[in-house]
């Protein structure tokens, strides 16, 4: 077994993200932490970071690629814990993709082999009808998440996918607190953490010019 112990040991405490009032570490400090693990595991997770991060971005690749663009990256990432987490989030994804092509009254036909990823698609096809798909004693965050959505509640939304996915970190790190799945599961709940408090700044600089446009409205 692969000693983690120095690398572990260098990661500082992370509360849960709705205490945090700044991250415990930067950026460049974390990578230089993940630095200390075998190449091929530092690449691993950084892959998966760029491909279930909580930001990410597809904006250079085509719609109609974004399965393919998956599938030939995934092949890469063969730590079991990390792998793990990646198809969760996928499923997650999936899930959520789901619920807005049906609340939105498109059937995933139209969209065949793009609409959603991973290993619940054909389970979610064959399940349409049922509100949760057949997946709620699975994923009991689904009925929420279809609550929210029909308010269209973002923050609720991405409060309930975070805490979700934290816990479902909790679980992975605590398995194996001197492991790879220590490492997994601190790398993405910074990830959370740090998208979480710039939400928080986004929506502090929206009120803010909300009350510039206050105070010239009334001049």
């Amino acid at each position: 077994m692969k000693d983690y112990y120095t690398v572990v040991s260098s990661l500082p405490y992370l509360p849960h993200f709705v205490r945090l009032e700044r991250l415990p570490l930067s950026r460049l400090r974390l990578e230089q932490r993940l630095r200390m693990l075998e190449a091929d595991e530092t690449r691993q997770l950084l892959l998966a970071e760029s491909l279930v991060g909580w930001r990410v971005s597809f904006g250079h690749v085509k719609s109609v690629d974004i399965a393919g663009y998956y599938q030939k990256r995934l092949q890469h990432i063969v730590q079991p814990a990390l792998r793990e987490f990646v198809e969760y989030r996928l499923d997650m994804q999936t899930i959520l993709a789901a619920l807005r092509l049906k609340r939105a009254g498109i059937e995933p036909q139209r969209y065949p082999g793009s609409w959603g990823l991973g290993r619940r698609v054909g389970h979610i096809e064959t399940h349409w009808d049922a509100a949760d798909f057949g997946l709620s004693t699975l994923c009991p965050w689904i009925t929420e998440a279809g609550r929210h959505l029909a308010a269209a509640d973002a923050q609720a939304l991405d409060r309930l996918l975070m805490d979700t996915l934290w816990r479902k970190l909790t679980t992975l790190g605590d398995a194996n607190p001197f492991g790879f799945e220590a490492v997994t599961a601190f790398l993405f709940k910074w990830d959370i953490a740090q998208a979480w408090l710039l939400r928080d700044a986004d929506a502090a600089k929206q009120r803010f010019q909300i009350l510039i446009d206050e105070v010239k409205h009334v001049q």
